[in-house]
């Protein structure tokens, strides 16, 4: 006898199909009802009890996030799984805030929706392994971003002349070509290095490459 009711909201009729086979296979869970839109689904949850809606983002009338809106408020402890074939971050992250307790990924459905679905039943969240790895990046990226001194701290004159270090000129090349005293290149090569923690020209010219400064 199946355990949790399960409603499904997913515009495309051939989606809700091939979801509902994955679903039935498991002997806990029942298919109860299906909504073609998030008005639909409202409608359905007025009438009959769920554990878990398996929610669609792109829908026409009212999408899912609309609906995810109503249901946190109306169905507070109601579990809903976002299932989409969004991976980008701000959907991912409009759907989390909004009350999702997981994000999967249509793709991954064959392989992780009954994981998902046991995860969310469980309390927990479950996000696709994907949207993880592409969370995981964004991440990293930004921590080198916040790590990585960058040419906007740097004069329009420090720029200036860490390129032409970046060329090879000498202290009294670079001071001819800007004109500007020997006395101040050295002070503007000194900054740079204060600013940018870099120690020699090796690494002044290795940083100006990285940059596309060259």
């Amino acid at each position: 006898m199946a355990k949790y009711k399960i409603i499904l909201a997913d515009d495309h009729d051939i989606v809700r199909a091939g979801i509902r086979s994955l679903i039935e296979k498991e002997p806990t869970f029942k298919v109860v009802a299906e909504a073609r839109d998030g008005e639909e689904l409202l409608e359905i949850l007025n009438a009959s009890k769920c554990d878990l809606i398996i929610l669609d983002l792109s829908m026409p009338r009212m999408d899912g996030l609309a609906a995810l809106e109503h249901i946190r408020k109306k169905y507070p402890k109601t579990r809903v799984l976002i299932l989409s074939m969004l991976k980008d971050h701000e959907h991912f992250k409009r759907a989390m805030s909004k009350g999702a307790s997981g994000y999967l990924l249509k793709e991954e459905a064959c392989h992780h929706l009954i994981t998902a679905m046991k995860a969310l039943l469980k309390g927990k969240q479950f996000v696709s392994p994907n949207v993880s790895i592409l969370l995981t990046d964004r991440f990293l990226r930004s921590i080198d971003e916040e790590d990585d001194p960058c040419e906007e701290i740097l004069t329009k004159r420090e720029l200036q002349v860490l390129k032409l270090i970046a060329k090879g000129l000498a202290n009294k090349n670079i001071a001819t070509k800007l004109k500007i005293s020997i006395r101040t290149v050295e002070n503007h090569r000194f900054n740079l290095t204060e600013k940018l923690g870099i120690k020699n020209t090796a690494g002044l010219v290795k940083y100006a490459i990285s940059k596309s400064l060259t």
